[in-house]
């Protein structure tokens, strides 16, 4: 008995050790070391070297103590697509990460809640936007476009109402495009577009945006390669300043 008894309260000692370690060890949270982490996260996960941090069953067990206000870096908007695994694309671990996903990474009224509970609340000082190539959602949309039938029920179809602006934007400007199939160049429109409904729908991602206090990222991952490509950041400050001035155009 009194040797599981010191088992037991040896146990407790280590896991005090680690949980101060960890307290003393919180991560930089600031915009640019949060992106900085994201994509050499990225670059270790492309090059088959990733470190899987904060992935022990002991981070699980400090999860249960620690606050991820101190340790979540940034709050990802994702598609719910499975061959998307943010965790893994980004070599990040437990509390690294606020994850909101939906298929086609559109922004209703609940995913914008909870953005605003990373942002407001856990307080990321990053949010990244990140579309993937060959997204189902985004080519269902275009498919219907052109009047073809595609599998659907009234739920999936406002999905794919959130995504048609984008995919409107493109097809009127397709003489435009470069290099880009209609596909692609809506996949990277759609990012924008869930950034904008994001702006028109919430005043404390508007608030936090215009205060300096979150910076906002767009971001594609290649399906193909693994690599994520980072969107022009200048995009932002537009996608905002049009977000405004629908808002003061919108009937009271």
């Amino acid at each position: 008995m009194r040797r599981i008894l010191c088992y037991v309260m040896a146990i407790c000692c280590m896991m005090s050790l680690t949980l101060n370690e960890a307290r003393a060890n919180m991560r930089d949270r600031t915009p640019e070391s949060a992106l900085k982490a994201l994509q050499e996260g990225n670059k270790r996960f492309v090059a088959n070297e990733s470190s899987h941090p904060r992935s022990s069953y002991e981070q699980t067990i400090m999860a249960k103590e620690l606050d991820q206000n101190f340790h979540a870096i940034a709050t990802v908007v994702a598609c719910s697509d499975s061959r998307v695994p943010v965790e893994r694309i980004f070599d990040v671990g437990i509390m690294d990460t606020f994850v909101v996903r939906s298929a086609g990474n559109v922004l209703g009224v609940e995913q914008t809640g909870s953005v605003e509970y990373g942002v407001g609340v856990v307080k990321t000082p990053l949010l990244v936007i990140l579309g993937h190539t060959n997204c189902g959602a985004v080519q269902a949309t275009i498919t219907k476009l052109y009047g073809k039938d595609v599998p659907q029920t009234p739920s999936i179809d406002a999905i794919l109402t959130r995504i048609k602006p984008a995919v409107v934007k493109v097809l009127n400007q397709e003489e435009e495009l470069k290099e880009q199939s209609v596909l692609d160049a809506s996949i990277e429109q759609n990012i924008w577009q869930s950034l904008h409904d994001l702006f028109m729908q919430s005043e404390l991602i508007r608030t936090t945006y215009s205060a300096g206090n979150v910076k906002i990222a767009g971001g594609i991952y290649d399906l193909h390669t693994g690599t994520v490509q980072w969107l022009d950041g200048d995009n932002v400050a537009t996608v905002y300043a049009d977000a405004l001035c629908d808002l003061e155009q919108k009937p009271q």
